[in-house]
């Protein structure tokens, strides 16, 4: 497989795509070159895929990337190359043989689409409960409401992860709501923000990445201080998760 890489795909996977009909392409971290599908994300537990695009003078290269959790490794699925009227001149299918499959290297383009994608995917749920826990009354942003996710709050060892969705009714934005998946220590009121997707008013994933490792005091009066209290008072009665230590 690795001899009918193209150089360019190759060298962005090991110093870092899925091939399905576009949906939905972004920009990967502001990148003016490299897009990703967000429609064509797939997670099956061990294992999760998305396309994306490499684009050139001379035509794009759409490329499906499939990722094994367990063994921290990527294999290219398909790939296509189009010329620069977007005719398609090449599509390659490979095969799953363990020979396809090499290791995530730290720091490559490979690892950070796996760290943005993978380890903080983007937002699914099945049946989510929305609840209204803060709704804005200042005039800028009046009407947009803080909301938690109920169904997939978590807790460990003193930390609630958990998802947040702000949403912006009016359309002087140019979005509509923003889901963070966030991680908050909840004994000393400090919370980390694993990832953050924004949307658009048609629903569509306008942006998305991984969050930061630092973790922010919750500030008194702030919006997610009702969060916190929110999410204090539903341990403390027993209706989150917990998970094991083991």
């Amino acid at each position: 497989m690795k001899k009918l890489l193209a150089p360019i795909l190759a060298a962005c996977l090991m110093v870092g795509g899925e091939t399905a009909l576009a949906e939905n392409w972004i920009p990967f971290q502001d990148s003016d070159t490299t897009l990703v599908d967000t429609d064509s994300y797939v997670d099956s537990g061990l294992r999760s895929s998305l396309s994306i695009k490499s684009k050139a003078k001379e035509g794009d290269t759409i490329s499906n990337i499939e990722f094994d959790k367990n063994h921290r490794t990527y294999r290219v699925t398909e790939m296509k190359t189009l010329d620069a009227k977007g005719a398609v001149t090449n599509d390659f299918t490979y095969s799953d043989d363990p020979q396809n499959w090499s290791a995530l290297v730290p720091h490559s383009f490979g690892m950070n689409l796996y760290s943005h994608y993978v380890e903080n995917p983007l937002p699914r749920f099945t049946n989510p409960q929305w609840l209204v826990i803060y709704k804005e009354e200042g005039v800028r942003f009046h009407g947009s409401t803080y909301d938690v996710e109920k169904n997939t709050i978590s807790y460990k060892d003193g930390y609630a992860t958990f998802w947040i969705r702000i949403s912006y009714p009016w359309k002087d934005q140019n979005f509509s709501s923003v889901i963070y998946q966030v991680r908050m220590d909840v004994p000393h009121k400090r919370i980390q923000t694993l990832s953050m997707t924004r949307y658009d008013y048609d629903g569509k994933v306008q942006s998305h990445g991984a969050g930061s490792r630092d973790r922010e005091t919750i500030a008194e009066g702030s919006p997610m201080e009702k969060v916190h209290a929110y999410i204090n008072k539903e341990l403390l009665a027993g209706h989150i998760r917990m998970m094991s230590s083991l």
